[in-house]
């Protein structure tokens, strides 16, 4: 690091008095650009060594300064007593892996006679650390070039599905991901439950944006593509795709939030909403594709991955499985279709990705919006119209077939380690019916996603067809489409996903 940024981060933004009331001490608080500590009062001052801090946190592992009371107490009545809640990474014992912990320190406000003054200080610090963090995190994370310089507190909508995962995902909400967010200063504006399939798009399509700085959905995969339909379905389309959404494991799936996790170095397995709420709220926005998807009958939008074949099947015949959780419900869903190996017929033809980067008269287009073109995104070829000279075509019987935005396709599976979010292709992942049941089990169970397993073969691109001609399931982000061929194309960097991806 350079001398003059190192001076930067030093630069002291607040300071004050506190009691550190574990050492009965009065200490002084140090807000910096990068972090906040608690030094010995006179360790700072004039022609002084650089103090040794009795305590010192990074403020990209702060949650936040909690005011434990707003009255005082009939012991110390002048007293403002508060709570700094961190989530700091801990090194494993036995590993060299390590896992987010939450602690706290005590800190009293008591340089007043009065409480009320006392408590207007605790106030006055608890936002200061939350606008430098939110500071501090545009110079860490990835941020979207227009939401770099908002600085204001989060204003959140905040849609749950019940149904989503063991159908606790309101019960996870309130007791795990709420008080993160008030910790924070992030503004529940209103909590959506949904009723039945479609409510979350429905509701996003006239919802006042303007309201809110974001959207958080406590789900699966499954609202994800309501909301990304509803917010395309508006007539502020081009402005509302690009609200930021913010995403909580609740379903059976999760693979996107997982992807997310994964990119950023966090935990999937474990405290995985904690982990997700804390990439929201101490993390950056960063740009993340969606895809046309046309049939016959109609047109939407994904944002995660496409099934067809032995997952298609997983995806859906293992929906009376739920309550078991998402990991056993895909392993058991996995390991019936592995033992029965059907393959189903079919064509899949794609623009390859050498093609599309020599811009061919077909891609000039491709995935991007031209200022002078108001209509909605869509695919540059009909479903129904010729497949171009220059794609190639592949066709056989197919075990499995997957288009992935992202590495995960549940949290617990794991298909391409070097697949990312707003990377502007599929990575499509498939097998003929020459693949093994073993080999197929060692996939299943492979995680780091990174092992090459023969039969199992990798192609990038921006647009493609599939046609299937065998009856099968095919889904998009979890949920079943009419049966014939669909017709895909990538639309790279439409929407914006909260996360903690660090800058390179």
């Amino acid at each position: 690091m350079a001398e003059s940024e190192q001076e930067c981060l030093d630069t002291v933004v607040k300071s004050g008095s506190v009691l550190a009331p574990w050492l009965g001490v009065n200490c002084t608080l140090l807000l910096k650009q990068d972090s906040l500590a608690c030094v010995y009062p006179e360790a700072t001052a004039a022609g002084s060594p650089p103090p040794l801090p009795i305590f010192a946190v990074k403020l990209e592992d702060v949650v936040g300064l909690k005011i434990l009371q707003d009255s005082p107490f009939s012991s110390s009545p002048s007293v403002c007593r508060a709570e700094l809640c961190t989530y700091q990474k801990v090194k494993r014992f036995i590993s060299s892996s390590y896992y987010r912990k939450f602690s706290t320190e005590i800190l009293e406000f008591s340089d007043a006679k009065d409480f009320e003054t006392n408590y207007k200080t605790a106030k006055e610090w608890r936002e200061s650390i939350q606008l430098q963090c939110r500071k501090n995190s545009r110079n860490l994370f990835v941020f979207s070039p227009e939401q770099i310089d908002r600085l204001e507190p989060m204003q959140l909508l905040v849609i749950i599905n019940p149904f989503s995962g063991r159908k606790n995902g309101q019960k996870l909400f309130q007791n795990i991901a709420r008080p993160m967010f008030d910790l924070a200063g992030a503004v529940i504006v209103q909590e959506v439950i949904t009723e039945r399939q479609g409510h979350a798009k429905e509701f996003v399509e006239t919802f006042d944006l303007t309201s809110i700085t974001g959207i958080v959905l406590a789900s699966g995969d499954g609202i994800v593509y309501e909301v990304i339909n509803g917010l395309m379905a508006r007539p502020d389309w081009e402005i509302a795709i690009k609200t930021p959404i913010g995403l909580i494991p609740t379903g059976s799936g999760n693979a996107l939030v997982s992807s997310l996790l994964y990119e950023a170095d966090e935990e999937v397995h474990t405290c995985a909403i904690e982990n997700a709420v804390f990439q929201i709220i101490n993390g950056g926005i960063k740009q993340h594709d969606i895809a046309s998807v046309c049939n016959s009958s109609s047109h939407s939008y994904i944002g995660v991955v496409i099934h067809w074949g032995m997952t298609g099947i997983v995806d859906v015949e293992s929906e009376k499985l739920r309550f078991l959780g998402g990991k056993l419900r895909n392993l058991i869903g996995g390991l019936v279709c592995i033992v029965m190996k059907r393959s189903y017929y079919g064509q899949l033809s794609y623009l390859p990705i050498e093609e599309d980067e020599t811009k061919s008269p077909l891609t000039e287009a491709e995935g991007s919006i031209h200022s002078t073109n108001t209509l909605k995104p869509t695919t540059d070829v009909g479903v129904s119209d010729p497949i171009p000279e220059h794609w190639k075509t592949i066709e056989g019987n197919f075990v499995i077939f997957m288009a992935l935005t992202s590495s995960h396709v549940t949290e617990n599976d794991m298909m391409c380690a070097e697949t990312k979010t707003g990377s502007g292709k599929f990575k499509i992942l498939y097998t003929f019916d020459d693949v093994t049941r073993g080999q197929l089990l060692a996939k299943l169970s492979e995680s780091t996603g990174a092992v090459k397993i023969e039969n199992f073969h990798e192609i990038h691109t921006r647009a493609f067809r599939l046609n299937p001609i065998s009856p099968c399931i095919i889904t998009v982000d979890g949920e079943q489409i009419d049966y014939g061929p669909i017709q895909v194309q990538m639309h790279p960097g439409m929407m914006r996903l909260y996360s903690r991806v660090r800058c390179e």
